[in-house]
């Protein structure tokens, strides 16, 4: 599965209610280096997921910005939640289904500044 294959699929919780799209998918370079050296590889951390609409984001969901730009942002795009990949039960050809439920989701404002 290529990464753009994720963004817009829309996501639904263990009990099968749609909560949002795939906005934007977050990686880590935290993988192998490859044998002759270089860059150690990338790996999925997780799915950042908006309630409304799945577009793209430019850093105004998160801590980025004057608060009044980052409020119009939320009001259209509704809650903004940090998936991570642990939490994908799997993915089908509709929908990345979780093992949590809606209540159980960290929205993306408590995730650490990086």
């Amino acid at each position: 599965m290529r990464l753009n294959e994720l963004l817009g699929r829309s996501v639904v919780d263990r009990h099968g209610e749609r909560i949002g799209g795939v906005a934007d998918v977050r990686l880590v370079q935290d993988g192998p280096l490859p044998a002759g050296g270089g860059q150690a590889a990338l790996r999925v951390d997780g799915l950042i997921v908006v309630e409304r609409r799945a577009t793209q984001l430019f850093g105004y969901e998160r801590h980025v910005g004057p608060a009044l730009l980052r409020a119009l942002v939320h009001s259209r795009l509704g809650e903004v939640w940090y998936l991570p990949w642990g939490d994908i039960e799997r993915i089908t050809d509709q929908a990345v289904e979780l093992s949590a439920g809606r209540a159980e989701l960290r929205p993306l404002e408590e995730m650490a500044r990086y």
